[in-house]
């Protein structure tokens, strides 16, 4: 029952939330708010939490873009919006039942002091016993109510079960690279822009590792798409084998892979780099219905450090420049920008 009732309690902080912020009460402005207030996602409470303490002002633009984040694919919005009105529509008959339960147990308390001024009164022994007979039906009457009240609130409590875990299916999947596995491009920079914010915050170091297939295109022309699609997931699997907790792995696009390091300098990035690069080389591709070995694969990449106050395109850009001169120099290879500026001490 508690969870239940506290359904209310979420959505009544949510509506104050979205009324202190100036923000209006769509749908999908609700989502937000209850799911902040329901601290459904820790991502989504940091993203709120940082633009709430920033100068900034929390406005609808902001409302939007994280509701576009966390709940904007096409199919996700139809199941969120879904979910608010039938959220809606459980808290509703929620509230109904517990006003028919306080009601009940009013209507209740008075017969009880009606009883009990009628048994000081009563002397004689069967106006007692109708009396005692009737405070008997009466509790069995009350006693009944309750125990059908439990049976409804324990099945609204099933939906809402059911409903945060369709929820979380969305929000899991909007965020995945479907053939891969790993974040997908709009995950990527959402937590670049958010660990960013982060690391301006606590002047703590943030690096971003660039990384390309090297010679993907003539890998995949040679041996077929789908024999592509298996390098891919190796780069995958490597790249969530080598990073550390915390770090976020991403496909970029086509064969371009990105890793966001929080707390990590530019020496830290770069043995990480070294080592993903390093694992992938280790590895072989073979054919699963032949299992012939086709051979290795390497991968080149890039790194930079974030510049508190710089725009992320300027971070990528850096990042990319790195990557580009990896490859340039003889692939299989990690650059960073700090060797771009002094390629004399730091032979490619």
């Amino acid at each position: 029952m508690t969870s239940i009732l506290s359904v209310q309690e979420h959505a009544t902080a949510a509506f104050e939330s979205m009324r202190l912020h100036g923000i209006a009460p769509s749908p999908e402005n609700f989502t937000v708010w209850y799911h902040y207030h329901r601290r459904t996602y820790a991502e989504l409470n940091r993203a709120i939490d940082a633009l709430v303490k920033s100068d900034l002002s929390f406005d609808e633009e902001h409302n939007s873009e994280i509701y576009v984040r966390f709940f904007g694919n096409e199919v996700g919005r139809q199941v969120t919006l879904g979910a608010a009105a039938s959220t809606e529509r459980i808290l509703q008959q929620v509230l109904e039942r517990v006003g028919a339960a306080r009601s009940n147990v009013a209507d209740y308390a008075g017969f009880l002091r009606d009883t009990s001024d009628t048994l000081q009164q009563t002397e004689d022994v069967g106006s007692l016993a109708a009396t005692l007979s009737g405070l008997i039906e009466e509790t069995a009457r009350i006693q009944q109510q309750n125990e059908v009240l439990e049976r409804q609130l324990q099945n609204s409590s099933e939906e809402i079960t059911v409903l945060r875990r369709d929820l979380e299916t969305i929000q899991r999947d909007a965020e995945t690279d479907g053939l891969t596995g790993i974040s997908n491009r709009k995950r990527f920079d959402a937590a670049l822009r958010e660990r960013a914010r982060e690391a301006a915050a606590d002047g703590k170091p943030l690096c971003l590792i660039f990384a390309d297939i090297d010679r993907f295109k003539q890998f995949n022309d040679l041996y077929g798409h789908q024999m592509g699609d298996q390098v891919l997931k190796l780069v995958a699997r490597s790249l969530k084998d080598s990073i550390r907790e915390g770090d976020l792995p991403a496909r970029y696009g086509g064969e371009e892979f990105a890793v966001i390091l929080p707390d990590a300098s530019i020496e830290m990035a770069s043995e990480i780099g070294e080592r993903i690069r390093r694992t992938i080389a280790s590895r072989r591709i073979v054919r699963r219905d032949s299992k012939v070995e086709l051979g290795a694969i390497t991968l080149s990449a890039g790194i930079a450090l974030y510049e508190p106050g710089e725009t992320l395109a300027s971070l990528i850009d850096r990042a990319d420049e790195a990557l580009y001169v990896a490859k340039r120099s003889g692939r299989n290879k990690v650059v960073t920008e700090e060797q771009l500026r002094d390629p004399d001490r730091n032979a490619f």
